[in-house]
């Protein structure tokens, strides 16, 4: 379902902000998206995900791992923003980080995809800030898709020996189980460290 709300004021956000009602909105251009709260699996999947990345960039000072923080364009950062499930940033780009989240490219958005939702569309405002990777993992199919910036889209990255993709940025990789029921990651530096999800 897609709904434009119309005569939304600013008064009317500041309300649904200051209720808490707000963490998952986003704004595209001006136009408000309000998405719904996320279901148990979606939830399931991003805490996995956020213990062993976070554990990841910590143990190896990779930079910092955040939930639901907005991405904002720099141009018009309150008429344009977008809130991947979780947002990287890397050591030496902490530049980026603002109360509200990031404001420009952060070094890596990950999006856990449920059926009828927006992470697609949500690519060409990641590509026109300059976000290098985002990596999409599928709710229900556990299946990763990983898209690089060349030029001024995204390309995907095709899975290499094994079916793994490597996350340079993270300094891991991940692939579906052979049956393709979980998704298992690994440190790259060091295989022991690794989940299944």
């Amino acid at each position: 379902m897609r709904a434009v709300l119309v005569g939304v004021t600013a008064e009317d956000l500041a309300l649904r902000r200051s209720r808490g009602q707000d963490h998952l909105d986003e704004i595209w251009e001006g136009e408000l998206h309000m998405v719904p709260p996320p279901t148990w699996d979606h939830q399931d999947i991003t805490t996995e995900l956020t213990i062993f990345l976070g554990a990841q960039c910590t143990r190896l000072r990779l930079g910092r791992m955040c939930v639901q923080a907005g991405v904002h364009d720099p141009a018009d950062p309150d008429r344009n923003y977008r809130v991947p499930d979780l947002t990287f940033v890397a050591r030496g780009n902490e530049q980026v980080i603002r109360r509200r989240g990031v404001v420009g490219a952060a070094d890596l958005v990950l999006e856990v995809r449920s059926p009828d939702d927006e992470s697609y569309e949500k690519l060409p405002f990641y590509a026109r800030l300059g976000i290098p990777a985002v990596l999409i993992i599928d709710r229900d199919t556990k299946r990763p898709e990983l898209f690089r910036l060349a030029g001024a889209e995204y390309q995907e990255v095709a899975a290499g020996a094994g079916g793994w993709l490597v996350i340079e940025e993270l300094q891991i990789r991940l692939r579906r189980t052979p049956r393709g029921r979980k998704l298992v990651l690994e440190s790259q530096d060091n295989a022991a460290v690794r989940a299944e999800i």
